[in-house]
């Protein structure tokens, strides 16, 4: 979903959501509506709970509603997640906000200046999103969860990480907010990784420029040269490939790598390129020998520790526990064509968001 801001703005701006993030119903035209939307939400969120714990978590979510009526809020959003088969969360807001600085530069420094005053051990910077400037701030803070919240049914404190993005919205007098809140420590690299593509699709214009937008972000995959370390591991695993695949024939492919997205992060909505791909192939193969080639393969990397499952188009094999650690979190496929006598390969390097440091501004 991408929201449009209040029609009191003379500009038209929007953004992209990823599909899993659950909007609450803060623009709901009237009351009532505002709180069938809300609990319908929590239902669904919740649906292994019992209606009372729904209808208190719906009860939660409400009261915060009010508030965030009241700091001119036009988006709220859940982000419920599943990492390593447990659960993560985060929240992501956005208010829009008059101001009467006569530039974007003059509103970003005075902001900064206000918020060093008043927060000054949390950290600042000024960054340029595609949209234009802005003023980012990273904190933490704590809170404690109540008792009948919490899996040990005590009060648990808990440690809260936030950014947030200062955007003026250009010669309308007003400046955008967007906030991230997590406390799922363990995960900010991916909630933030999020939170910095969402930010990435920021535009403003007419509303046809927007939708317009909206289908080039969408579409879009924006990847990165990856460098020689990386390239040079997924040859080192082709060769392996090669040597057990063993075929006589042309090669082809060369030492071409492209950055692509894994699966799992396409899937949570990250379009920043996460890991490599080395594709090549062997034709001029007699089908003799291609036929034993995939059998061949699964024999030999079973043997070192590889997880080998057939597919539609072939086999897909991917390190296990028994691997050589230098394979851990690659994977390959294969396939052959009988009709063109060929055997082609794709190996993937392990996804980097699986072991990124969270010391950097977005994860």
């Amino acid at each position: 979903m991408a929201p449009v801001g209040r029609k009191r703005s003379r500009l038209n701006f929007g953004w992209i959501m990823p599909p899993f993030i659950r909007e609450l119903p803060v623009n709901a035209p009237d009351f009532d509506t505002g709180a069938e939307q809300l609990y319908t939400l929590v239902t669904d969120l919740m649906p292994d709970r019992s209606a009372e714990d729904q209808f208190r978590f719906a009860l939660a979510l409400g009261s915060q509603m009010d508030l965030m009526l009241e700091a001119n809020i036009i988006y709220a959003g859940l982000c419920f997640l599943e990492v390593a088969g447990r659960p993560s969360g985060s929240t992501i807001v956005v208010s829009q906000i008059e101001h009467e600085s006569d530039t974007d530069e003059e509103l970003l420094r005075t902001t900064r200046e206000a918020l060093e005053r008043t927060h000054p051990d949390d950290a600042y910077q000024c960054v340029e999103l595609p949209c234009g400037p802005a003023l980012t701030r990273i904190a933490t803070s704590g809170f404690v969860l109540s008792a009948q919240w919490s899996p040990t049914g005590r009060e648990v404190a808990i440690q809260r990480s936030q950014i947030q993005v200062y955007i003026p919205l250009p010669g309308a007098g007003e400046i955008l907010i967007f906030a991230l809140d997590s406390p799922s420590g363990e995960d900010w690299e991916l909630h933030s990784e999020l939170f910095a593509e969402i930010l990435k699709t920021i535009d403003w214009g007419t509303d046809q420029k927007v939708e317009d937008y909206r289908a080039m972000r969408q579409s879009a995959l924006v990847a990165a040269e990856p460098d020689d370390a990386v390239k040079q591991e997924l040859y080192w695993h082709s060769s392996r490939l090669m040597d057990a695949v063993a075929l006589k024939g042309r090669l082809g492919g060369g030492r071409q790598v492209n950055s692509v997205t894994c699966e799992t992060c396409w899937g949570k909505g990250l379009r920043s390129a996460c890991s490599a791909k080395h594709s090549w192939h062997i034709d001029q193969v007699t089908n003799g020998d291609l036929t034993d080639a995939l059998p061949r393969i699964a024999e030999v990397f079973s043997s070192q520790g590889w997880r080998t499952e057939t597919t539609d188009e072939g086999i897909r094999s991917r390190a296990g526990d028994g691997a050589p650690e230098r394979s851990t979190g690659y994977s390959f496929t294969a396939s052959v064509d009988m009709a063109t006598h060929t055997f082609t390969t794709e190996v993937t390097s392990p996804c980097v968001r699986a072991s990124a440091a969270a010391d950097s501004l977005f994860g």
